[in-house]
């Protein structure tokens, strides 16, 4: 059985990079599966805990106080206090910037930057009382690069950016790292979604052909960056974004 001395929870942990990221930590860490879909995180719990891995599974949406407060008291009383959080739950809507609706705008900003901070707040009293801890946010390239196609997305993401490096540089005396993933094109549901198979070909032939690797990232990849992230072999590193992107931005 995996070494589950410490507890990871990871938001929108039922699919993609979540739960390629859930898999992983698995062999070394407790994971908290946490989601929407309760059966989707009950299912993959299930597969971890057949493996011999310890996974608690339970259902959060990000976006409001107090689901996530009646999450936090759920994982207390089941597996006690959360060493390390990865804040992954996110949501996309493509659209030109004159067709975004308000609606589209607000439910972004939500997700990704309310639903960031509202996680990052419920465990950073017991990390402070620890004296220790580890929280990854979801970013992405685009929070550098811009976005046309999905103004709000970029704009979100780059918030999410802005809100770890001022956490970063809140808690790092007190033992706390915080440090954002920017990864680029992963082939993951979030990417394919809202577009048809024919519409999703195409993109899948653009990325191959301006991606300088030539290809999609894997779910799997990403989560070998969260797993170091996440972990003591990145003891000196907070305050920053990572971008596992195939090249498709550089400094």
């Amino acid at each position: 059985m995996a070494d589950a001395t410490e507890t990871v929870l990871i938001t929108g942990a039922a699919s993609g990079i979540g739960r390629a990221t859930a898999a992983r930590l698995s062999q070394r860490m407790q994971v908290v599966i946490a989601d929407r879909s309760i059966d989707a995180a009950r299912e993959l719990a299930a597969e971890l805990a057949a493996k011999g891995r310890r996974a608690l599974a339970v259902e959060v949406d990000v976006t409001q106080r107090a689901s996530v407060g009646a999450m936090m008291e759920t994982i207390q009383k089941a597996v006690g206090p959360v060493h390390a959080l990865f804040s992954n739950a996110g949501i996309n809507r493509r659209a030109p910037i004159e067709n975004i609706t308000e609606a589209d705008w607000d439910l972004m900003m939500q997700t990704h930057v309310k639903g960031a901070f509202l996680c990052a707040q419920a465990v950073l009293p017991a990390m402070k009382t620890h004296g220790r801890g580890a929280i990854l946010m979801m970013s992405s390239d685009f929070a550098v690069l811009g976005m046309p196609g999905a103004a709000a997305y970029a704009s979100a993401k780059t918030a999410v950016y802005s809100l770890v490096k001022s956490l970063a540089t809140a808690f790092a005396a007190d033992g706390i790292r915080v440090n954002a993933l920017g990864p680029g094109p992963i082939d993951t549901p979030l990417l394919r979604s809202g577009r048809s198979a024919e519409e999703w070909d195409r993109a899948h032939r653009r990325f191959q052909q301006t991606l300088p690797m030539g290809r999609l990232g894997r779910p799997e990849e990403i989560a070998a960056v969260a797993d170091f992230l996440l972990s003591e072999r990145s003891s000196y590193i907070t305050g920053q974004i990572v971008h596992p992107n195939g090249g498709q931005l550089t400094w």
